[in-house]
């Protein structure tokens, strides 16, 4: 008999580190191997064990704390001197070692909807979703020390699925589910133009004829003057893509089920709006007759491209007896996939003709990072039909090597702990 099942778990996940792996995508316990209606995003050849009407509501709660302290490893100038290029005669010794420490202490909130109907009883199941996969809310001090990496940043996909798990044997399922990747982006950080190559070769060309060591690579010396400083904003920024996973579940045992599940990841690529505040006698006026003149407020149009990653995920489930399940899964992602974030900005205001700046350039982040592991095991006690729980610990890799860890991009190593009744 068909009936719907309304699972109401109250669970809790802690995750020592930061990412844009959300903490918990369906229920605490859902994994590669489970047959709930999560197994939509798990792995769908797991819907073809599903043979019940099942909605399955989700909440999840994040916060969490960061502690950011910079060292200054190189020589900087006074912040409000203009020496363009080195050697540089007025350096500042209070600008290194270590800098004031700042801290972020992110908050979200985040829910899911999963819904599974069998079309061909004991055969075919259906499932539909609606879940948030990866996300990133981070909001440091806007004057802190990693203004110019990073002040604020929020970044979300949905997904808005569709899947099928088919059974081909008793023991046997595969299946599949196609995703809508709904992106949702805005942030803040302080650039400095003496890392935007295009300006320097602006500057050194005629009728200018600055010399200066600008550029990705620029020394110390030369880098985070107060002039040269210039608050940037990305808003409203949107992205629409499509992504697809596919899974294999077997059942080599009555009590153990394994299954394996491949996400093909998707592009980021967000359309937005940026503001960029040039409001110094620098850009706007001292240099004009050379044909360097920017309007006080540039905006236009903004396009932020990254990978999301593809990923494998295996998990074996075992049932000790009536009562008591053991469970284990382990994933591989592709973080190694995201080497850059490119942003593009175009806009008429940022054209200056006589030096040779177009109206659209690209500023790219550098990342190189690695791939991650992921593991977790987990347990389940039936108390009595209604009642159960469960728990788990687990450990993920950190995707950002310590070459390009900072405040844009905060990782290390975590922990992980989950727990439901």
């Amino acid at each position: 008999m068909r009936h719907i099942a309304w699972p109401l778990a109250f669970g809790v996940t802690a995750a020592h580190a930061s990412g844009l792996d959300a903490p918990a995508v369906g229920g605490v316990l859902s994994g590669p191997a489970v047959h709930d209606a999560a197994a939509l995003y798990w792995n769908p050849a797991m819907l073809g064990f599903h043979e019940r009407l099942e909605l399955m509501l989700g909440a999840a709660f994040v916060a969490g704390h960061l502690g950011y302290t910079r060292e200054r490893r190189g020589a900087y100038q006074h912040e409000d001197s203009f020496e363009f290029a080195t050697p540089v005669t007025d350096l500042d010794p209070s600008r290194t070692g270590t800098a004031e420490a700042a801290s972020a202490n992110p908050i979200a909130g985040s829910a899911d909807a999963f819904f599974a109907f069998p079309v061909v009883p004991g055969r075919a199941t259906v499932a539909l979703g609606l879940y948030v996969p990866y996300a990133a809310p981070l909001s440091w001090p806007g004057d802190g020390p990693q203004r110019f990496a990073l002040q604020d940043v929020f970044i979300t996909f949905s997904h808005v699925s569709g899947g099928v798990g088919v059974r081909l044997h008793d023991r046997v399922t595969v299946g599949g589910a196609v995703s809508l990747v709904l992106g949702q982006a805005a942030l803040k950080r302080v650039q400095d133009f003496a890392a935007v190559p295009v300006f320097g070769e602006g500057l050194a060309n005629e009728p200018i004829n600055q010399p200066n060591d600008f550029g990705l690579d620029a020394p110390s010396e030369v880098r985070e003057l107060e002039v040269l400083a210039r608050p940037f904003s990305l808003t409203d920024a949107t992205s629409v893509g499509v992504s697809f996973n596919l899974g294999v579940a077997v059942r080599p045992a009555p009590r153990t089920t394994v299954g394996v599940n491949y996400d093909h990841g998707s592009e980021a690529d967000f359309e937005g709006d940026f503001a960029l505040d040039m409001s110094d006698d620098f850009f706007t006026r001292d240099l004009a007759s050379k044909g360097l003149q920017f309007v006080p407020l540039v905006e236009g149009d903004a396009r932020l491209r990254f990978q999301l990653p593809r990923r494998v995920t295996a998990g074996v489930l075992h049932g000790l007896d009536a009562k008591w399940t053991l469970g284990f899964d382990a994933a591989w992602v592709q973080w190694s996939s995201l080497d850059t974030f490119r942003i593009t900005l175009d806009s008429p205001d940022l054209a200056q003709p006589e030096l040779g700046i177009p109206a659209s350039t690209t500023v790219a982040l550098p990342r190189d990072w690695q791939d991650a592991v992921h593991l977790q095991g987990h347990v389940r006690h039936q108390v009595r039909e209604t009642l159960w729980w469960g728990a788990g610990v687990g450990y993920q890799s950190p995707a950002s090597p310590d070459e390009t860890v900072d405040a844009a991009s905060p990782d290390g190593h975590r922990m992980v702990l989950t727990g439901a009744v």
